[in-house]
């Protein structure tokens, strides 16, 4: 087949010119499109694997190229585990690999290690592109700055909420809610051989970033409220150690409560959603995307009706996610691929991601589309979502940071949460400035 044959779907016209797309979005991209394979004068995006549905980055890309024929472009997918794909992308920006990478796309928590150590281009003085930055909700914006200066755009934001399973709660509420204090989550801990729930609630526990993410969750909900009010301290987490005895003992449970999942030290996000479709669990805490794995799973007989769903915010604030695009230093193309980040950055694509993929917008005025608000009925709920969620601790040494963190929690825990570490702030101060602990 000859690039030439292919027309794009009705339903992608509209999205080019910048208009509403609603219902047309019923319909995916045509796996003919899936035939190319790039070519060396191509824009390469390296990405890890897609989360969301219905292949809408590559929906996205395929668009661009039919737009402009001079300047295709194409993604370099990189898997495995976060640790590995953050490995990869540091080989790529630094032009390690066969494959020459233009833009990278970067978790938020990255862009900081990334433009600190010149991996990554500044987007050029004067130039910033006003109409998309000033689309962007807040805190995805301010994710793309570090020490002032701008590094990027939003492919998509993210944050964290809650899951709840209307026919599981006891009593069986009449109306949808909209919110769950931690002491509603708890009162849904079955009795021993009550039920067939295995516990009311699970998260994510297994040893990687989503303890991490987990961890600061459940410390942001237990500090002081005038803590609270505002972003919490230089390090972005409370270093009160009754509040992390407190914060380990809500991760965690305690034994024979039967309110956390004691497989949750196991879960990562699949694991989660799988013991929430499977009725072990009435409430989790996961990421938006996963509604649309819940609903449109290719196991219909283990489906959740959309009615059946609850979604709110969390018991408090949420960690902020995505992933940001930001230009190679290397580079060659900066301004093509400056351009590409700008299309893919814009509403029109936040719509069609949020659309099609599942994936949360970085733009405000998607949520206010009505064809976003009939395919997403939480659309509100993931927007508030993302405007009280807060940024991890932007810092160049981020994973050091994060594995710190984690390591922490695991000493707690294993002390039976009652005995925080005395030199708790001096090791997360120094894991955020790069520095080892001795040997």
């Amino acid at each position: 087949m000859r690039i030439g044959a292919w027309r794009p779907p009705a339903w992608l016209l509209p999205l080019a010119a910048g208009l509403t797309i609603g219902v047309l979005l019923v319909a995916t991209v045509p796996a003919a499109l899936r035939w190319w394979r790039g070519t060396p004068a191509d824009l390469v995006i390296v990405s890890g694997v897609e989360d969301g549905e219905g292949g809408a980055r590559q929906a996205l890309i395929d668009l661009w190229n039919q737009l402009h024929p001079d300047k295709r472009a194409r993604i370099e997918l990189v898997a495995g585990s976060a640790d590995e794909q953050h490995g990869a992308m540091v080989r790529f920006a630094k032009a390690e690999e066969e494959v020459k990478a233009d833009i990278l796309n970067l978790d938020v928590t990255a862009v900081a290690e990334f433009a600190e150590f010149g991996h990554i281009a500044e987007w050029p003085a004067g130039e910033a592109p006003a109409r998309v930055l000033g689309e962007l909700l807040e805190k995805p914006r301010a994710s793309c700055y570090y020490r002032g200066k701008l590094w990027g755009l939003p492919f998509n934001s993210d944050a964290g909420v809650l899951f709840a399973r209307r026919s599981l709660l006891v009593p069986v509420p009449a109306t949808t809610p909209t919110a769950f204090s931690w002491e509603k989550v708890a009162e849904q801990g079955p009795a021993s051989g009550s039920s067939p729930l295995a516990a009311a609630y699970a998260g994510q526990l297994d040893g990687y970033e989503g303890l991490t993410v987990n961890a600061m969750e459940a410390l942001w909900a237990l500090e002081p409220r005038e803590a609270r009010a505002g972003e919490a301290g230089p390090l972005g987490v409370p270093v009160d150690p009754a509040v992390w005895s407190a914060a380990v003992d809500r991760l965690y449970g305690r034994p024979g409560d039967r309110v956390i999942d004691p497989a949750s030290t196991t879960y990562r996000e699949s694991g989660t959603s799988d013991q929430f479709l499977r009725k072990k669990i009435a409430f989790m805490r996961n990421w938006p995307v996963a509604y649309r794995t819940l609903v449109e799973t290719s196991d219909q007989t283990a489906s959740v009706a959309a009615a059946d769903i609850v979604m709110t915010p969390l018991p408090g604030p949420a960690v902020l996610g995505g992933q940001n695009l930001a230009v190679v230093s290397g580079s060659a193309r900066g301004d093509d691929a400056r351009e590409l980040i700008e299309f893919l950055a814009g509403e029109p694509s936040q719509r069609l991601l949020m659309q099609v993929g599942g994936f949360a917008a970085a733009t405000g005025a998607t949520y206010d589309r009505p064809e976003i608000q009939a395919a997403h009925p939480y659309a509100a709920t993931i927007r508030a979502a993302i405007e009280n969620s807060r940024q991890r601790l932007q810092t160049p040494y981020y994973p050091r940071f994060s594995e710190e963190l984690r390591t922490i929690v695991t000493e707690i825990r294993a002390k039976g949460g009652k005995e925080v570490p005395a030199n708790l702030e001096k090791r997360l101060l120094d894991a955020s400035k790069g520095r080892l602990p001795p040997r």
